[in-house]
């Protein structure tokens, strides 16, 4: 892998990027390819891998928009275990963004919870999880991906049924009781 230069002639340009694959897809990439005392290097699978997570993320909210919010938010095993996860993930974005700026791991851990929740959401059958954990699950992590990718992000949590801008929405709150479930 060489790195790029504009000596080299092998720079990628921006423009083309954002018209292929739009702001957030590129932002996104260039913060999760590598943390901030690496090079990034290039690499038109992982921007693919971007596009394609966004896609997911933008079908899991569609799809599953409808979960009714508030409620109980105990309940079996996979509740209590994506639970836990959510309040897991919230402290370790929040660790990762807050003086370290390690946007990478930040992110990755964002795919993680989601990961999970869809796995808690089969293609056929009752979810494995109650609606207002899934809820919770499905909100977080599209506030917690609002400062990497703030175009989608805002249009989805208007499509989640929220009248006010994600912008203006305080921070995804830690709950510790939620951790030693």
């Amino acid at each position: 892998n060489e790195k790029m230069s504009k000596s080299k002639k092998n720079v990628v340009d921006p423009d083309k990027l954002i018209a292929q694959y739009g702001a957030d897809t590129a932002r996104l990439f260039s913060l999760f390819a590598a943390p901030p005392e690496k090079h990034l290097e290039w690499n038109d699978q992982s921007v693919d891998g971007c596009y394609r997570f966004l896609n997911r993320v933008w079908r899991l909210v569609f799809d599953h928009r409808h979960l009714a919010a508030g409620g109980e938010m105990e309940g079996d095993v996979p509740a209590r275990n994506l639970r836990r996860l959510t309040h897991r993930t919230i402290r370790k974005v929040t660790e990762d963004i807050d003086g370290r700026f390690h946007f990478n791991t930040a992110i990755s851990a964002v795919m993680e919870l989601l990961n999970a929740t869809q796995d808690c959401l089969p293609e056929s059958g009752p979810p494995r999880a109650s609606a207002p954990v899934l809820r919770e699950a499905v909100e977080t992590a599209v506030r917690l991906l609002a400062p990497f990718t703030p175009h989608i992000t805002e249009e989805l949590w208007q499509n989640l049924g929220h009248h006010e801008p994600l912008s203006n929405t305080p921070w995804p709150s830690l709950d510790e009781s939620a951790l030693a479930v």
